[in-house]
């Protein structure tokens, strides 16, 4: 025997370790020994199953990767030989490295291979069912479902109804028919007779949904995916008390926690926020550190103004380092809310990089602009920067808003941030906008057409500059070009319709105008929308429909300055 062959056979059991759910199996590549013989009894001779020359090599390298957590490689090379190799100790392992880096595709065609190479494992039946479920593809995973019962496994099978309102008919039908003979094949099976109560719910038979779900109820009365359909049932009728038989069940197990976070859940989606804090009061009495429980609970609070007692839970958090960006930011609210500005503006600081992320410093700038001076935003976000590097451009953009009300500042601020980033289409859009305000309608195509040097074909900077020399310039026709583009690449923006009508009305083309600036319109009854829409109407002597026109986008910002300016501009009083 040769020695990559020897290599092999001394690595391959390190490979194919802590897969297998039956210890015994022979893995495909390894030796097959029998046990040491009792004493006096000769040994069995060990038997060699032989690896075919081209999968030593990929055996050994996927080993190598997997030692050096390199999973990604490690499982295209295990995944690749578990399909040639008839080794379910191979498949077997493969699969639970899919399950570990969440690769949904190699998961499900591990499962469906360790399937077909030991049928006698309804695990292995259950995890194919569960991932080719979880793919969308229902029939194959029930057919799974009944080879993982037929084997005593229970598979989730109501999972496969997901989405089952989209399906096509025959699809629809399809499923029906196969839950329905799971069902009749094995009445005694909850998973499947939840599954079939479900299927009777989205064929709108409560009836027979209810009738479905007793059993269950009556063989596991705990049973919190049976409860909950019960429930929705009821929900579903406008039962006088819908939740009477989950309060009873829970009068009756009072420790079933998970039944009562579910029973808490609910509340909360039905808007009894009151009777959903009394529940969250109850379940963090046996889990006062539970991180979830805390989160939710303090939210209710915060929702329902109980803020020393959301305070608290948000305290209680941090001390436990856990929710840390979602604890500071309400902390943050809540000392807002208090006036107590200095600890408002440290807790929106200690937010970092996450969704609260940017309103937390937003909230923190605004504090200083109420309260402060211009130093003052500077300093917040010289230091923001420090803490949070990854997020400097972003915070560069939040210190040039926070800064626009004094002169100068906010465009210093998208300098200061140009320099950093020089190369920012946020930023270089953001300085634009801020030039277009100041007046400065040549450094504001400078900027977009800096945006356009990197990519010609960025649509919103195409309509920007379109619209601005539009309104700045009479260079019409290299506008129009600039927004048809855009519209190219955007199709049906209603933004980009409305500067396309309006260069087009300023062009002379006022039907085609009309045209566009009413699909702007429909798509988005925006009050500077109306003013363009009002203003092509009005010039070709509709004058009743374009003052209803404005009278609407009035009635949406009442005194907006670009309806009045036009208005005023045509002599149009409106009544």
């Amino acid at each position: 025997m040769n020695s990559s062959r020897l290599l092999v056979l001394w690595l391959l059991p390190l490979l194919l370790a802590n897969c297998a759910s039956q210890p015994a199996e022979t893995s495909a590549g390894a030796a097959a020994v029998a046990p040491a013989a009792p004493p006096g009894i000769d040994e069995a001779p060990r038997v060699e199953t032989p690896i075919p020359d081209e999968s030593v090599r990929p055996l050994l390298e996927a080993e190598f990767a997997l030692r050096a957590r390199d999973f990604e490689h490690g499982l295209t090379l295990l995944a690749d030989q578990a399909l040639i190799l008839r080794d379910p100790a191979l498949a077997r392992r493969a699969l639970r490295l899919a399950e570990f880096v969440n690769d949904a595709d190699r998961a499900t065609a591990m499962a469906i291979r360790l399937a077909d190479l030991d049928p006698a494992d309804g695990a292995a039946a259950a995890s194919a069912s569960g991932w080719l479920s979880r793919t969308g593809n229902p029939l194959l995973a029930l057919h799974y479902a009944r080879l993982a019962a037929s084997l005593g496994v229970q598979v989730n099978v109501a999972s496969n109804l997901s989405g089952y309102e989209q399906l096509k008919p025959e699809t629809q039908k399809a499923i029906a028919q196969s839950i329905g003979d799971l069902a009749a094949q094995w009445p005694e099976d909850d998973q499947i007779a939840i599954a079939a109560s479900l299927l009777a719910r989205l064929q709108n038979n409560p009836a027979r949904a209810a009738a479905l779900l007793d059993p269950v109820l009556n063989r596991d009365p705990e049973n919190i995916r049976a409860i909950m359909l019960w429930t929705q049932l009821q929900l579903d009728q406008s039962a006088a008390d819908p939740f009477q038989r989950l309060a009873d069940t829970l009068r009756r197990f009072p420790q079933n926690q998970e039944l009562r976070l579910q029973y808490a859940r609910l509340l909360g989606s039905e808007g009894d926020y009151n009777a959903a804090r009394t529940q969250f009061a109850l379940l963090l009495e046996q889990e006062p550190d539970n991180p979830e429980l805390l989160t939710t609970a303090a939210l209710l609070d915060f929702e329902l103004q109980h803020l020393d007692d959301a305070q608290e839970k948000f305290d209680h958090l941090i001390e436990l380092e856990e929710r840390l960006n979602e604890a500071h930011y309400y902390r943050g609210r809540i000392a807002a809310m208090r006036d107590q500005y200095p600890e408002a503006i440290s807790a929106f600081g200690a937010v970092g990089p996450s969704r609260e992320f940017s309103d937390a410093k937003s909230r923190a700038a605004q504090i200083l602009v109420d309260t402060g001076f211009a130093s003052d935003i500077k300093a917040f976000f010289a230091a923001q920067r420090q803490l949070y590097p990854t997020a400097a451009e972003q915070l560069f953009l939040l210190e040039a808003d926070a800064l626009k009300d004094w002169t100068g500042e906010s465009l210093r601020a998208y300098d200061r941030g140009l320099t950093a980033f020089p190369h920012s289409f946020s930023l270089l859009y953001g300085r634009a906008m801020a030039h277009e305000a100041a007046g400065a309608f040549e450094e504001m195509e400078r900027d977009l057409r800096s945006i356009l040097a990197q990519d010609p074909d960025h649509a919103a900077t195409l309509n920007a500059l379109g619209y601005t020399l539009t309104n700045h310039t009479e260079r019409f026709e290299e506008a129009a070009k600039l927004i048809e583009r855009a519209l190219e690449l955007s199709p049906g923006d209603p933004a980009i319709l409305d500067s396309l009508g309006w260069v087009y009305y300023k062009l002379g083309h006022f039907e085609v105008s009309e045209s566009l600036l009413r699909r702007a319109h429909v798509a988005f009854p925006d009050p500077e929308v109306a003013a363009h829409l009002g203003e092509v109407l009005w010039i070709q002597g509709r004058q009743i429909e374009a003052r209803d026109i404005w009278k609407d986008g009035l009635s949406r910002v009442p005194e907006h300055p670009i309806i009045l300016e036009a208005v005023g501009r045509l002599g149009a009083d409106l009544p």
